[in-house]
């Protein structure tokens, strides 16, 4: 998560401006510190919330993932069944998702055409 760093990066950044402005003491730049530390708090708040809710979310998400697995290993425990009840070759298994057996389609063997005749080698001539 690099983009978690940069947001961190960027309101310690103002953190260090914020120190920077108290230390020197300038008037005209105190007047924008108690704006900028809402900012900083707020993004802390915000930054803490995200990191929250990314959690919640991969938690979420394992346990969805355990469900379907789960889910399905029923649904092939109950195809199985229904193969057993009702046959590989019913068309009653279309409603459980499962491709009835139809046979197998041969493929019609074709001929192989012959092979061209090659010429014959020349005799070689001795001299």
């Amino acid at each position: 998560m690099g983009t978690d760093w940069l947001y961190m990066n960027t309101v310690n950044g103002w953190d260090k401006v914020d120190s920077a402005v108290t230390a020197g003491g300038e008037p005209q730049l105190e007047v924008s510190l108690p704006a900028l530390r809402t900012k900083s708090q707020r993004a802390r708040l915000l930054f803490a919330q995200q990191a929250a809710i990314t959690a919640a979310k991969q938690e979420i998400t394992r346990e969805l993932n355990q469900e379907i697995m789960e889910g399905n290993a029923l649904v092939d425990f109950i195809r199985t069944g229904a193969r057993a009840i009702y046959g590989k070759d019913s068309e009653k298994l279309v409603e459980f998702g499962i491709k009835p057996f139809r046979g197998n389609s041969r493929k019609k063997k074709t001929p192989t055409p012959p092979l061209p005749e090659a010429p014959a080698p020349a005799p070689d001539s001795v001299k």
